[in-house]
């Protein structure tokens, strides 16, 4: 199995915007645990979000938290 079936399948089973949105706060995770910027790191977002100024600071680390305390 390749590494796009493999996603293919995780997205299919457990839906590909919440794969997405778990793999983003797992790269930002890992990214911060190797003192690399956070920013670097690909965050999910629709349209209607960025038109809706949705993102406001404080967002993303709370989201990451309910994110990563059901894995950490």
């Amino acid at each position: 199995m390749n590494d796009i079936d493999i996603i293919k399948s995780i997205g299919e089973q457990v839906g590909y915007g919440h794969l997405m949105c778990v793999a983003s706060a797992l790269w930002r995770k890992s990214l911060k645990e190797k003192g690399i910027p956070e920013d670097g790191a690909f965050v999910p977002m629709i349209p209607a979000g960025i038109k809706d100024d949705w993102f406001n600071e404080g967002e993303l680390e709370n989201y990451d938290k309910i994110i990563l305390k059901t894995i950490v």
